[in-house]
């Protein structure tokens, strides 16, 4: 006698499962496509054929299938981590989240849950939660290398490359495929970069090559080794081996660009665009990446004809609108600026950047109560995001409102900083900066103009000089958190905590005419500028100086500078990250030396 229809199913569907692993996605397709057709609410039918979807990249029809299931059942473990995965995959980690936090909660011991939940949450930005659920992922399967992948790429995501590289070498210890190995390797290669170790990073990805040569992304960062270490001409060749194998890797072709305009390459720059296109055909994607160059570089007729390209083939994707409005004002086109970034708020009504860039617009056309208007939301639905409180400040002073001085007071929050460092000290950590600043230019995308800027996190360097001068400024940072006044409501001391850690570290470098443009440090709580050296100018007028208060661009004040600090050795200025400053132009064959850092609450 032959089996019940249930019976037969579950033989059927170890078959599938089977297929499914070796990557025969047809014939799963072809199986699953008869037996719902003679059981259209078969639960294992249905979940199983959403997996096959999720892997063709058919992901609503997935996301469809995964979901009829769970309606005829809520309780499938295994189910709601699938769709909870695709969720997080699909950009939606925000649905993830609470869809798989319950699972969790019920079953502590489900490694797969923990992992799914520990993904949403790295993406989402929830990286304490995440790095909890992982561990106790890898808790309870120590030996499987996905989850220390997982872990490790977290750790290094999270600014703390160190516990990224011990989770790694754990993994790598015991026995792993080799394209897991390769990843493994990989994510390694990544730790060690982030701690300055640039040749153990290099062999790291040499490692993983060797064992998958396609790896995704392995080229591209291996080339960012390269040319830290000023191995220009083969960085440049392993951006190109990446763009080659895939040649929408955004990343890389961000580098390269990057790279070779520092290097005063002008005749490549912009040049892998185009290779690109030729490859594939039209791409909005490779449009707003090279538009976005052209921007930077402020060829916005240019940059507009191709955000125009890409807005009118993806009319339902407000980024082109966004990339349009900037090319607009950055050409003087302010009214016809207003008119795009409106457009894209229609897309994305709540969209932060485009409310603070969209008000930015209107302070330049005079339109402050409209602007305020604009800031007042923004601040309010982000009320830590830096862009959004230096827009803010900026509209309230425009309007004349007492809440500027609050935000923003020039006196209380901008403290300078004499440091005890011993004779020389300066000049000989001045000297060992020289071999770090090595560009023909400046960096594409950074404010400084007529100097250079190093490339990596400077604090993790491992230098002498560095660790002598990061335990100074550790005291005065210390200090500056402990003279905050005690206000929960205000962006700045309100974030104050026990300790703080570095988002970044760099030194600039500006020689004759050289200035940094007015700007802000979006990623900052408390940013700074140390002096190392700077030119004998600086006592005439207020050539080089730090000025505060002044935005990127032009407004009706008149009085916009709200503070100056004279630049001198070993003095170092703290302020709000979100306080609009620059420098002033100078004149000299001497070059102005800085070390500057941001710092978030730990």
């Amino acid at each position: 006698m032959s089996g019940s229809p249930r019976s037969q199913n579950a033989a059927l569907f170890t078959q599938v499962v089977g297929l499914i692993n070796r990557g025969s996605l047809g014939g799963a397709e072809q199986m699953l496509t008869q037996v719902l057709g003679r059981m259209p609410n078969d639960l294992d039918g249905l979940q199983l054929l959403g997996l096959v979807r999720a892997k063709q990249g058919r992901t609503q029809e997935a996301e469809t299938l995964y979901r009829r299931s769970l309606a005829l059942d809520p309780k499938q473990p295994h189910v709601n981590i699938n769709l909870g995965t695709l969720l997080t995959a699909t950009g939606r980690a925000a649905e993830a989240i609470p869809l798989l936090r319950p699972l969790v909660r019920a079953q502590p011991n489900n490694a797969d849950a923990l992992v799914a939940l520990g993904q949403a949450q790295q993406v989402a930005g929830e990286t304490d939660f995440a790095e909890r659920h992982l561990r106790a992922a890898w808790k309870l399967r120590p030996d499987d290398a996905a989850i220390a992948l997982n872990l490790g790429s977290l750790c290094n995501e999270a600014g703390r490359p160190e516990d990224g590289e011990a989770v790694l070498r754990t993994a790598l210890a015991r026995p792993a495929s080799p394209q897991m190995r390769a990843a493994l390797e990989h994510n390694l290669g990544v730790a060690l970069k982030l701690q300055g170790r640039w040749e153990e990073a290099l062999a790291a990805f040499d490692d993983a090559l060797k064992l998958a040569p396609d790896l995704p992304f392995a080229d591209a960062n291996r080339a960012g080794v390269l040319a830290h270490l000023k191995r220009e001409d083969e960085a440049v060749a392993g951006y190109r081996r990446a763009l080659a194998k895939n040649p929408l890797h955004m990343a890389a072709h961000q580098e390269l660009n990057a790279l070779l305009y520092r290097g005063g390459r002008d005749d490549e720059f912009l040049a892998s665009f185009d290779d690109a296109e030729r490859k594939l055909g039209p791409s909005p994607a490779l449009w707003m990446g090279k538009a976005a160059f052209l921007n930077r570089t402020e060829r916005f007729d240019e940059a507009r004809a191709l955000f125009e390209q890409a807005a009118k083939t993806q009319p339902e994707n407000p980024e082109p609108l966004n990339g349009l409005a900037l090319a607009l004002a950055g050409a003087g086109r302010l009214n016809e600026a207003v008119g795009a970034y409106e457009r894209s708020l229609r897309l994305r009504p709540e969209d932060v950047p485009t409310r603070v860039n969209l008000a930015g617009v209107l302070l330049r056309l005079g339109e402050g109560a409209k602007a305020l208007t604009l800031t007042e939301a923004a601040s309010a639905t982000a009320p830590l995001d830096q862009a959004a409180l230096a827009m803010h400040e900026l509209a309230l002073r425009i309007n004349r409102d007492p809440r500027a001085d609050m935000l923003a007071n020039y006196d209380r929050h901008v403290q300078v900083f004499e440091l005890d460092l011993p004779g020389g000290f300066n000049a000989e950590l001045n000297g060992w900066l020289d071999a770090l600043h090595g560009d023909a230019r400046e960096h594409v995308d950074q404010t400084l103009r007529h100097g250079t800027q190093t490339m990596e996190p400077l604090f993790n360097s491992r230098h002498g000089l560095i660790a002598a001068l990061q335990a100074k400024i550790d005291d005065a940072v210390t200090a500056y958190i402990a003279r905050m006044d005690d206000d929960g409501e205000h962006p700045l001391s309100s974030r104050r905590s026990k300790g703080f850690r570095f988002t970044g570290s760099w030194s600039s470098r500006l020689h004759d005419q050289g200035f940094h443009t007015n700007h802000i440090h979006p990623k900052g709580w408390i940013s700074s500028v140390y002096y190392v050296a700077v030119p004998d100018s600086v006592e005439d007028g207020q050539q080089g100086w730090l000025k505060f208060g002044e935005p990127s661009f032009a407004t009706p004040m008149n009085d916009a500078i709200r503070r100056v600090v004279k630049p001198a050795p070993a003095r170092l200025v703290l302020f709000p990250s979100y306080m609009w400053h620059g420098t002033v132009p100078f004149r000299s064959q001497a070059a102005r030396t800085t070390i500057a850092f941001d710092a978030v609450p730990a």
